[in-house]
């Protein structure tokens, strides 16, 4: 399964942020991320900052709302893209 075909038009159940270990890095804004363990290499990751199974609202584990899926954010829930 890849990213294109997840379908965006019916809205199903997502964990919260916070339940699903997420945060993001701040760090690694502005960093190739292609090769790694963040959301921008995940299989539910959909372009566009958003996500498959986890929410783009509310507050994460360190409390912090920023109202999108970062490229640059990790959860506990990463699985990688696999070609």
């Amino acid at each position: 399964m890849s990213q294109s075909t997840i379908p965006k038009d019916k809205d199903y159940p997502k964990l919260s942020k916070a339940t699903s270990g997420y945060f993001e890095i701040l760090y690694f804004e502005k960093s190739e991320l292609n090769s790694s363990y963040f959301c921008n290499d995940c299989l539910y990751f959909i372009h566009g900052n958003d996500c498959a199974i986890v929410k783009k609202d509310g507050p994460d584990v360190d409390g912090k709302e920023s109202g999108i899926i970062a490229p640059y954010g990790i959860c506990t829930l990463w699985f990688r893209i696999q070609f």
